[in-house]
């Protein structure tokens, strides 16, 4: 029989976690690999049978290597791994379609992207999010790996496959505080990357070559990125069309990229000697 394991990882989410678990028990076991969460979720976990592994890195943390660590060190024993977050939810269908294709023994794929319905305030934002918006998370045990740190990816050399039935992401469900938390430490890597392109003039781990051009374009043009991407969302992807809740998230990543640009002019200040 082939086996699936689910991997999640985890810190201080214990508002999610049941909800996560509960949505993979078609999956031959379910693996939690935490960042020394000092709430419940380790606890809520083990009691929904899930194994528990914890493993800290230093600052910046990298979700591709966080990743690769529970492929190198959970003893996971499915022949594939599937990787969801803890505001994430699989649905039946999708579960279906997943157990559907790993029992394929002619697969010609070894890794595959999916793509979530992304949920704000209960509303699904299809167009504002840009839906369909592929993210790697099922792969074959022993022949895919990540790489690309904040924004991860499949490493180089996976054959990768695509599934169209979505998964559920509810990222905004620890609140604003969070999503600014969370947002402000991709900030900082965003950064460091666009100092480093402003250099080297070179790229390194943006993913798919359409990923790479647009990256490429944001590196370039770093200090209009929080109105380009307001644009981008709210009225290229015809995000006025979702009402009250795409404005809210547009300025909420508008934010983010404001973000991005001060602290790429603070590390440029740094370099030169000058005071914040």
């Amino acid at each position: 029989m082939i086996t699936i394991s689910a991997v999640i990882l985890t810190k201080n989410e214990e508002m999610n976690i049941v909800r996560c678990i509960n949505s993979l028990q078609w999956c031959n076991e379910v693996v939690v690999l935490d960042s020394q969460s000092n709430d419940q979720t380790v606890a809520l976990a083990k009691s929904l049978g899930a194994r528990v592994f914890i493993h800290t890195q230093l600052p910046p943390f990298r979700i591709s290597e966080q990743r690769n660590w529970a492929l190198e060190n959970c003893d996971l024993q499915g022949e594939w791994i599937f990787f969801v977050d803890a505001d994430e939810v699989v649905p039946q269908r999708l579960s279906d379609e997943i157990q559907q294709i790993c029992s394929q023994k002619d697969n010609r794929y070894n890794a595959f992207e999916l793509t979530p319905r992304y949920f704000f305030w209960g509303k699904w934002l299809k167009r504002t999010q840009g839906y369909p918006n592929w993210h790697a998370r099922l792969l074959k045990r022993g022949e895919v790996s990540f790489t690309g740190g904040v924004w991860e990816h499949f490493a180089p050399g996976a054959k990768i496959g695509k599934i169209n039935i979505p998964y559920d992401h509810f990222s905004n469900s620890k609140g604003l505080s969070d999503w600014l938390e969370r947002h402000n430490r991709y900030s900082s890597w965003d950064a460091e990357r666009i100092l480093e392109f402003l250099e080297t003039k070179k790229f390194e781990d943006l993913g798919t070559s359409r990923k790479l051009k647009l990256r490429s374009l944001s590196y370039r043009f770093w200090l209009f990125r929080p109105f380009a991407r307001f644009f981008q969302m709210y009225v290229l992807r015809l995000g006025f069309l979702e009402g009250w809740n795409s404005l809210v998230l547009c300025f909420m990543y508008f934010v983010y990229e404001l973000m991005v640009v001060i602290k790429v002019i603070e590390l440029k200040r740094k370099q030169t000697g000058l005071g914040l």
